[in-house]
């Protein structure tokens, strides 16, 4: 059997991984951080970690150790296959964790991103303060769920504040899924903190946002929201508070 040369051997790696990368792309954009979040919430951040392993990394290693008539080619070969997986399989599992897990409104008067990495060391946090953490799932069939985490009220507070104080406070409020609910059953609770509402909850104005396939304009309810890397605002539909979209903020 013929072996490739070093040339075609090299082109042909490269384009295995340029092959996977793409898939990869897709499923970080359509899945991981749909939308703007993959601008705003680290779905460009986790492609420069996972390019340079895929893209660069492996083609390189077949440039520099792949002959094709040395005795030893084919454990070259494999040497540099596993290398390139598991340093693919590192940087894929870097970005799963940095994927927007939950977008939560956390009485900052906006909503949150959480990304699974963050989720998941909260969730151990909790088990150590015997609490029970929920599932996000319990919120959606699909991540990012959009939910609400209940403040902290009367002694609950109290205990909260004097735990931050003394440094033991645990997770973060958008981090306690033990406090999470539904976002349409916060409904209420939140509106005054709508874009275009007074402190009484009233509207001032109601702006408008295009509804996703259609070319007509319809009213939306639209909060801030804040991200890893770039801020925006999120939207509902007025009548059912049902999620419309997510828009981030113009450079302008």
């Amino acid at each position: 059997m013929t072996l490739p040369s070093v040339k075609r051997a090299f082109l042909f790696h490269f384009g295995i991984s340029l092959l996977i990368f793409l898939i990869l792309t897709a499923v970080m954009m359509r899945i991981w951080f749909p939308g703007d979040l993959f601008t705003m919430d680290g779905g460009w951040e986790g492609l420069k970690i996972i390019a340079p392993i895929d893209l660069i990394l492996g083609p390189a290693l077949t440039l520099c150790f792949y002959r094709p008539w040395k005795k030893n080619v084919k454990f070259d070969m494999a040497a540099i296959a596993m290398v390139q997986v598991f340093a693919l399989s590192y940087g894929v599992f870097a970005a799963y964790q940095q994927r927007t897990a939950a977008i939560v409104f956390a009485g900052d008067g906006r909503f949150e991103t959480l990304s699974l990495g963050e989720y998941k060391s909260a969730s151990k946090d909790l088990k150590e303060m015997d609490l029970e953490p929920k599932s996000l799932y319990e919120f959606g069939d699909r991540m990012p769920v959009i939910i609400h985490a209940r403040n902290f009220e009367g002694d609950e507070f109290g205990q909260y504040l004097e735990d931050l104080m003394n440094g033991v406070a645990g997770p973060e409020l958008r981090e306690r899924s033990d406090r999470y609910k539904p976002i349409q059953q916060a409904r209420a609770e939140i509106a005054k903190y709508r874009i275009g509402a007074q402190a009484d909850g009233t509207t001032i104005e109601l702006t408008a946002s295009s509804s996703p396939g259609t070319d007509d304009e319809v009213p939306a309810e639209i909060y801030k929201l804040r991200a890893r890397y770039i801020d925006g605002t999120i939207e509902f539909d007025p009548g059912s508070f049902e999620f419309i979209g997510i828009t981030q903020e113009s450079s302008q």
